[in-house]
């Protein structure tokens, strides 16, 4: 079958081939298939199929149902004609053109042709049952040819001619009502209940003429089955299976492109806040996970407390974050015997430098619009968001379809194929996370929405979203900060460092106070550097109650000094003596060593804490006398998250098909021990066991790592993969570089 389709590939031209492709994206997966007879095994894979099938629309699914159903009784290649009768419609050709573009069947001259995944021998689901070769071919010589006998056929001793003789009888409707006119009447009425309700039961009531002229049959599972091509004849030329080539009528709400362009701006905006608080939280202290690596409930609801989101903003923040690698998941060390082991935390990845606005939110957009494909199952939410993206893309800007129960069955008949029973649910989830990404706004796709859909317009979209952002805030006489509408990710971090964040809303208010405005102190902050902070943000001048604030705090900090020496206070003379006095710090043991030192019988940070609680404004020092600052080190990030540039685009399906079609249609296999035979002449006969293991790693598809000495050039590092052995040539794919390679032998060094 594989052969065959590559036959057919090889004949289309590179628009036809895109087509494919375009419908496929499946197969262009990394490795990209080399040449066409890769295209075609990929083509031709269950997997595949199954994935093709999952983004049918439902007339396109009822098409192939009756090709399916001709196919299984016979009717190889099916003429279009006889699809045609079934579905009582000549409106199929387009449908056939639809479905022999995704590569799911092929035409013939004669018909149409299936691919051998997509043969069936089960219709329950149209409810009519199995085929009479599927249901008599269980049964054993001597009861076919009791069969043959009983319809009147000529004997023979061979299973074989008794099946096709059989198969050909009931295949001929016309002898079967025929048939069925004789019987009795307590059987006819059982058969033509079942020929037109239910193909297969249990405990059907005694029918001895049905089972002795095969209108019945009994099962190996103890069913009672009627074959499809009785049931097709009793229920009469006229009988149609389904077909509904016209989706769902529904209305449609107009929103106004304006006001939803606003909503997914402040929505953008509001995730880039919470993912940098998140990120935030998570550095000043990891997030424990659960056994199952998830993030516990009470975790999420206690993050959404305090950075005032809800728990459904933040729970899609941390997943995203955390599969977009910016949060990364740390495994503890085995615990000591008689330990417990502590759990799992989820940290920010000291590896990745955070993106800007911008970047970070496409950065988010992509990871939730395409993520990581899913090993070992269908990743159906994915299908049902982009399914739902893509109808109401369909729709002007701005215009939306409010009634959900009407959007999901719309979405049904775009997407049957689907798991129904959690469609529904499947169809909220998508809306909702739509809704926190922007993507969504009152059930309209927005701009970044449709950017999705095209991804040469992600970036100019995005960035004029962030760019809507305020930049300022209005700092009041009353120690508040307003910021009107969506304050941008550096505003918020800014005034989230120095003031408590009260409301959010239309607008976002924050609260300065002295313990706020000492937390941004003791990380480190100088009364200078906070003004000018907070002069660079203001709308205006700062007023005079902040300016006081702020100084009046920096006076005080460092007022008393606590050591790392379990533990002494610091101070002036009276400052201490009044510290030593103090009735709500007797808990502290506080005792006086000399004019300007007090011991504490509770460690620094116990110390730290019931000073502060006591209205005093003390700084944390080490041994050596120099600040100790809460803020975690940070480590120098590795990896930088940027755009693609126009050249480093992945190819589309219209560059894959040039590609494939310049290739040769097929190619050299690799054979077992056949890489490890040519590296062997590279090295003058001798491979020393490590080399070997490397060849037999990479005919066994594993990657390996190599060194390759170009032209007059330095030495490369390569990861290479899925190689085969042209000549001289190695060709591979190249992980680094995704694409493939050509590597001469005698420029490899396997060492």
């Amino acid at each position: 079958m594989t052969t065959d389709l590559l036959g057919r590939l090889a004949n289309l031209d590179r628009e036809e081939l895109a087509k494919v492709l375009a419908h496929r994206p499946d197969v262009l997966e990394e490795p990209w298939p080399r040449r066409l007879d890769d295209l075609a095994a990929r083509l031709g894979s269950a997997r595949s199929l199954d994935e093709a099938l999952l983004r049918l629309s439902l007339p396109q699914v009822q098409v192939l149902r009756a090709v399916q159903l001709c196919h299984a009784l016979g009717r190889r290649p099916t003429p279009v004609a006889e699809v045609s009768r079934l579905l009582g419609t000549t409106a199929v050709e387009s449908f056939v053109d639809e479905l022999a573009e995704r590569a799911i069947l092929w035409r013939e001259p004669d018909g149409l042709v299936l691919p051998e995944p997509l043969h069936r021998t089960d219709f329950q689901a149209e409810g009519l049952g199995r085929p009479v070769a599927a249901l008599l071919g269980d049964l054993g010589t001597s009861a076919l040819a009791r069969l043959a006998r009983s319809l009147g056929l000529p004997q023979t001793g061979r299973k074989p001619e008794l099946l096709l003789a059989l198969v050909h009888f009931f295949r001929d409707a016309d002898r079967v009502r025929e048939l069925f006119a004789t019987a009795p009447a307590d059987a006819r009425k059982l058969v033509q209940d079942m020929a037109d309700g239910v193909p297969e039961v249990h405990g059907v009531a005694p029918a001895g003429w049905a089972f002795d002229h095969g209108f019945l049959v009994q099962t190996f599972y103890g069913t009672v089955a009627m074959p499809i091509e009785v049931s097709l004849a009793l229920r009469g030329t006229d009988h149609q299976l389904p077909f509904t080539p016209a989706e769902p009528e529904f209305s449609v709400t107009h929103t106004g492109a304006e006001a939803a362009e606003a909503l997914s701006s402040a929505a953008a905006l509001r995730l880039l806040d919470r993912v940098s608080a998140i990120l935030e939280l998570a550095a000043a202290e990891p997030f424990p996970l659960l056994k199952d690596g998830t993030i516990g409930a009470r975790l999420i609801k206690k993050i959404a407390k305090e950075t005032k989101g809800t728990p459904e903003e933040i729970a899609l923040a941390i997943d995203l974050t955390a599969q977009a690698g910016l949060l990364l998941a740390d495994e503890p060390p085995a615990p000591r015997r008689g330990q417990k082991a502590p759990p799992p935390t989820l940290a920010p990845n000291p590896d990745v430098a955070r993106p800007a606005p911008a970047l970070l939110y496409r950065l988010l957009l992509s990871t939730w619009w395409d993520p990581e494909p899913l090993e070992f199952e269908t990743d159906v939410p994915a299908l049902v968001r982009k399914a739902l993206v893509r109808l109401l893309a369909r729709l002007d800007p701005g215009d939306a379809i409010a009634d959900v129960a009407a959007l999901t069955e719309l979405a049904a008949w775009h997407a049957p194929m689907l798991p129904a029973e959690d469609f529904p649910e499947h169809i909220r989830d998508a809306l909702n996370d739509g809704e926190l990404l922007g993507v969504f706004a009152h059930g309209a796709v927005t701009a970044a929405g449709r950017a999705l859909l095209d991804e040469g317009d992600l970036i100019e979209v995005t960035d004029e979203l962030v760019s809507r952002a305020r930049t300022t805030a209005l700092f009041g006489t009353d120690l508040t900060a307003i910021v009107p509408g969506s304050p941008d990710a550096r505003l918020a971090a800014a005034l989230d460092r120095v003031a408590d964040r009260e409301a959010q809303g239309t607008a976002t208010s924050w609260r300065f106070s002295p313990a706020s405005v000492r937390r941004a102190f003791d990380q480190g902050a100088t009364a200078e550097e906070l003004l000018d902070e907070l002069t660079a943000i203001a709308a205006g001048d700062l007023p005079q109650p902040l300016v006081y604030l702020v100084n009046d705090v920096a006076r005080r900090h460092g007022e008393a000094r606590v050591l790392d020496v379990a533990s002494v206070v610091v101070g002036e003379p009276a400052v201490l003596a009044e510290l030593a006095a103090h009735r709500k710090l007797a808990k502290l043991g506080l005792r006086s060593v000399a004019p300007t030192v007090l011991t504490s019988t509770v460690d620094a940070s116990g110390t730290l804490e019931a000073l502060r609680e006591a209205g005093y404004a003390p700084t944390h020092h080490a041994g050596d006398g120099s600040i100790v600052l809460p803020a975690r080190e940070r480590v120098e990030p590795k990896v930088v998250v940027r755009d693609r540039e126009p050249g480093e685009q992945p190819p589309g399906p219209l560059d894959h098909a040039e590609r494939l079609l310049a290739a040769p249609a097929s190619g050299p296999g690799l054979r077992r021990g056949q890489l490890a035979r040519a590296m062997s002449d590279r090295y003058a006969g001798r491979l020393t066991p490590k080399q070997q293991q490397l060849c037999l790693q990479l005919e066994a598809g594993i990657p390996a790592d190599v060194r390759y000495r170009a032209d007059g050039g330095e030495p490369t590092q390569l990861v290479i993969a899925y190689p085969e052995l042209d000549g001289d040539v190695l060709d591979v794919w190249s992980l680094g570089d995704r694409a493939y390679r050509r590597l001469e032998l005698a420029r490899i060094d396997l060492d």
